[in-house]
C-alpha cells in the first residue's frame, strides 16, 4: 500500500491511498491517525494524483531520529579527520534527535540558511512508526546539512543542532514493508541522487550495517515510540557531496539548484534551493 497526505482543491490536507494515479481518500483526519489505526477505510472520494499537492506523508511528526546506519558513509566522515571509526559505532546504532517542526514535503522550497556556504544533501531512507511501535511504512528522506556549521558544532561533542534543524524533506509516499523488497530487516533497493537533473550517485539500501528491527529496539530503549515517529537511516554510502566532492566549480548548494532523490521502489522527491 503506498500512503499520502495531500491537499485537492485548497482543501485541508487529507490522507489518501495511491492506487496507479488514483488517490482514494480514507476517513482518517491525518497520516498519524492512519498510522494509529484509525479511519482506514475509504470514503468514496477520488482525487487524480496530477490534480492534488502532495504534502510529506507525516507533516508533523512526533519526533525525528536519525541514525548513522551505513559503515561506509560513516568511514568517509572519519577519513577526513584521519580518525578510524570509534569501536562503540559497532556496538549500537548511534542516533542524534532533528526538528519535527521543520519537515518539507514533494516540491517544498528549501531555504539556504544565511549561516552557510556548504550546503548538501543527504539521501537516506526513513522508517515511520505506526501502532504498537512497529515500522509502518517507508518514505525518502533529505537530512539537509549546513557542513560549515556542523564542523563546528560537533567540536563541543554534541550533535549537529543548526546545521541539521532547518529542513528534512519527506516523500513522496509511504510505502508499506510488504510493497517493498524488504527481508533480513534489511531493504533490498536502490535508490539515486540527482542536482539540476544531472545524476551524481546510485546508492544501495541493503549495504546498512545496523537493520531496521536494530534501530527500531534502540530507538524504543528505556522509552517509547508514538505512531508517527521519524526513524532516519542515516545517509546511504555515497548519497551526499561530503563524500561525493563538490558540484562543478567547487562549490555546495546554492539558491536555484534542485535536488531529486529516486527509487523505483519509494518513488521521487525533489525540492529546490533558495
Amino acid at each position: 500500500m503506498r500512503l499520502v497526505t495531500f491537499r485537492a482543491d485548497g482543501a485541508a490536507p487529507a490522507v489518501g491511498e495511491l492506487a496507479g494515479d488514483a488517490i482514494h481518500t480514507l476517513a482518517a483526519p491525518s497520516m498519524i491517525d492512519w498510522l494509529a489505526g484509525e479511519g482506514r477505510e475509504r470514503t468514496g472520494a477520488e482525487h487524480a494524483l496530477a490534480g492534488v499537492q502532495l504534502l510529506a506523508p507525516v507533516p508533523e511528526p512526533p519526533s525525528v531520529r536519525d541514525f548513522f546506519a551505513f559503515e561506509g558513509h560513516v568511514a568517509a566522515g572519519f577519513r577526513r579527520r584521519d580518525l578510524p571509526i570509534p569501536e562503540h559505532w559497532y556496538e549500537a546504532p548511534a542516533f542524534y534527535f532533528s526538528n519535527p517542526a521543520s519537515i518539507r514535503g514533494p516540491g517544498d522550497p528549501v531555504p539556504r540558511p544565511a549561516s552557510t556556504g556548504m550546503l548538501d544533501f543527504e539521501l537516506e531512507i526513513a522508517a515511520v512508526i505506526g501502532a504498537g511501535g512497529e515500522i509502518a511504512g517507508f518514505t525518502l528522506m533529505n537530512d539537509w546539512s549546513a557542513r560549515d556549521v556542523q564542523m563546528g558544532e560537533m567540536t563541543v561533542m554534541l550533535g549537529p543542532a543548526k546545521a541539521k534543524d532547518f529542513a528534512t524533506s519527506l516523500g513522496p509516499w509511504l510505502v508499506t514493508p510488504e510493497e517493498l523488497p524488504y527481508s533480513e530487516g534489511r531493504l533490498n533497493l536502490v535508490a539515486s541522487v540527482a542536482v539540476n537533473g544531472e545524476e551524481l550517485s546510485l546508492c544501495h539500501a541493503a549495504e546498512q550495517h545496523f537493520t531496521w528491527p536494530e534501530i527500531v529496539a534502540h530507538a524504543a530503549r528505556d522509552t517509547r515510540l508514538r505512531p508517527g515517529d521519524v526513524l532516519g537511516s542515516g545517509t546511504i554510502t555515497g548519497g551526499c557531496l561530503l563524500e561525493l566532492g563538490p558540484l562543478e566549480g567547487g562549490r555546495f548548494l546554492e539558491p536555484g539548484d534542485t535536488v531529486l532523490l529516486a527509487s523505483p521502489d519509494l518513488g521521487r522527491l525533489q525540492n529546490r534551493v533558495e
